[in-house]
């Protein structure tokens, strides 16, 4: 029989796991515009926030032997991350979308282990917040003067919130799945998924609606084929 332990573990596991796989992404897509971004002062930050993010995975893998797994062994770290950022980034809109949306979900759940129960997860993620800090002035001002351009820019952007939206929302999973519940009340996290996702859906629909932007950003519904340890 699954111990509540072993369930709050699996589920840690999971999402460490698929948090540094998704860091390593984000990394290499935000590098990849690194010499292509509209000015050179987003080229800078674009290689910048590559730099933190590739970091950030890399002293996040190793929180998993903690839990008794290991990058290179355990099959939930298996470089598996969201399907929206796989692939190369097409525009600049895209690059703030994923700037946005699966950045700022990644970090609100960083947030809510900044005092994690598991010491070497609560050590990284005060380290990491301190570098999102800068992350996230990016990502708003470039979303406020794209909003102020309007057009087919403005368009562009909203296309891709939502479509990084509805894959990035499910990224912490099902507000009633078992494993993330005993995780919290073992205090490996503060937050439930539930609370990620409105932690992020309010700041974007302020940061939008300040320039007159409506955005919808709905709670899921639908999680069947949804993958708990890859967390998509």
């Amino acid at each position: 029989m699954t111990t509540s332990t072993d369930a709050a573990t699996a589920t840690m596991i999971a999402l460490i796991g698929s948090l540094a796989d998704n860091k390593s992404a984000l990394g290499r897509r935000y590098g990849e515009w690194a010499v292509s971004a509209p000015t050179i002062e987003s080229a800078v930050a674009a290689a910048a926030m590559a730099q933190d993010e590739l970091g950030h995975a890399r002293s996040t893998y190793p929180v998993l032997a903690k839990l008794g797994a290991s990058h290179e062994e355990d099959s939930l770290a298996a470089g598996q991350p969201l399907h929206v950022i796989e692939r190369e980034l097409p525009d600049w809109a895209s690059f703030i979308a994923a700037n946005l949306v699966v950045d700022g979900i990644l970090t609100t759940f960083v947030a809510s282990a900044r005092d994690s129960s598991i010491e070497p997860l609560a050590q990284r993620a005060r380290k990491i917040l301190q570098e999102e800090g800068s992350h996230r002035r990016h990502a708003e001002a470039w979303a406020r003067r794209i909003a102020r351009a309007g057009a087919g820019d403005l368009e562009r952007l909203l296309a891709h919130v939502g479509e990084m939206w509805t894959e990035s929302s499910r990224w912490p999973g099902p507000d009633d799945d078992r494993g993330y519940g005993e995780a919290i009340s073992q205090g490996m996290v503060s937050e439930s998924p539930a609370a990620v996702r409105g932690r992020v859906r309010d700041w974007l629909v302020e940061l939008l609606a300040e320039e007159d932007v409506r955005v919808e950003l709905p709670e899921p519904t639908d999680w069947s084929g949804w993958d708990p340890e890859h967390r998509r």
